[in-house]
């Protein structure tokens, strides 16, 4: 048997209970007051953990953000590049600039509108109004 299994095992044999956790020295008003603090905890650590993933959330779209940033950047610069360069260089058709551009204003377009309006909308944010 495994120390988990021991453990499982003494801990329903004990039959602890919220009373028999309080020692018997402890007047009526200790014991209601500890029986008040065990909501408090479990509201805590709620917070904790929201405070947690609004952490998250935070750096998340952080790094979301510079990452959309470059991505953008980089695909008008070389979109840029290749319309200044194209008598020179490229020599591309019209219909291939035009498609070039068609797709490079869909792609500016929905990387932000999309994909940036989904993270900053609010809405993933439970807003607790107990408080």
């Amino acid at each position: 048997m495994s120390i988990l299994d021991d453990f499982v095992k003494k801990a329903l044999a004990s039959k602890l209970t919220l009373e028999s956790a309080i020692p018997e020295s402890t007047s009526r008003k200790e014991e209601g007051e500890f029986k008040k603090s065990k909501p408090n905890y479990y509201l805590n650590s709620l917070k904790v953990l929201q405070n947690k993933r609004f952490k998250w959330n935070t750096t998340l779209r952080l790094y979301l953000s510079i990452w959309a940033s470059l991505v953008v950047s980089c695909w008008l610069w070389k979109v840029g590049e290749i319309l200044v360069n194209n008598t020179a260089s490229y020599k591309l058709d019209n219909s291939v600039l035009i498609t070039l551009i068609s797709t490079t204003t869909v792609n500016v377009l929905g990387l932000v509108l999309i994909v940036m309006s989904d993270l900053f909308n609010g809405k993933s944010e439970v807003r607790d109004t107990r408080d």
